[in-house]
């Protein structure tokens, strides 16, 4: 087997969960907080008129574990796409009993522009374009692809933050409002066509189906151990 690119060879930078409601929100974010987690990034409302999420973010300082915790807040017109699991189920059921949903993982890369132009030459296809910011310790840049399954919700992002992530520590915000802001309209945008049309365009339709397996392998074979 060849070695993968510097590019391949990735880390988990962090995970988002999605909360039922707003007491399962509260619980896991007293939980942490009481856990040996700080704070790094908190928003109690982002996104559209009339959909939105609040997210809380955090860091461990004895393994060194960032998580977002996640509440979608939907219209009674519109239901907001973080709460899409809660909505409409997963697993191809219904879940009336779930509290919390694993929305995505984040995976980081040493170099995003080659990596994104890499698995689109694979025929991968991401829900947003790179979007390049900053947060309080350096370049921060992230792209999300749209969801892996028919029947559930969980999507990837990949990230390139241009500093060593593993040293620093909590005291400053490690996620950047307008990236969090765009891909919530991303993917409400993305929601609304399925509800429209009951189907999904996912990050692997483009890849010929036996090249699947082993592009996936390539992707997640250095964090299996750490999810």
């Amino acid at each position: 087997m060849a070695a993968l690119p510097a590019f391949l060879k990735l880390k988990v930078d962090h995970k988002t969960v999605l909360c039922r409601d707003l007491n399962a929100y509260r619980a896991l974010r007293d939980f942490l907080l009481n856990s040996g987690y700080s704070s790094v990034y908190e928003t109690d409302r982002v996104g559209e008129a009339k959909t939105a999420m609040a997210t809380f973010a955090c860091l461990s300082s004895l393994t060194g574990e960032r998580l977002a915790v996640v509440l979608g807040m939907s219209a009674p017109e519109e239901v907001s796409h973080a709460q899409a699991p809660f909505a409409y189920g997963f697993a191809g059921k219904p879940q009336k009993d779930a509290q919390t949903y694993m929305q995505h993982l984040a995976l980081r890369t040493t170099d995003i522009d080659k990596l994104k132009a890499y698995l689109e030459s694979k025929g991968a296809e991401f829900l947003t374009p790179i979007y390049k910011d900053k947060d309080s310790f350096g370049p921060l840049l992230q792209s999300f692809t749209r969801e892996l399954f028919d029947d559930e919700w969980f999507f990837i992002e990949f990230v390139q933050r241009d500093y060593d992530a593993d040293k620093v520590g909590a005291g400053g915000t490690q996620f950047v409002q307008n990236t969090v802001k765009s891909l919530y309209v991303s993917k409400q945008e993305e929601f609304r066509e399925w509800e429209k049309t009951g189907k999904k365009r996912k990050f692997l339709d483009g890849v010929p189906e036996k090249e699947r397996t082993n592009l996936l392998r390539d992707i997640l074979v250095n964090t299996m151990a750490l999810l």
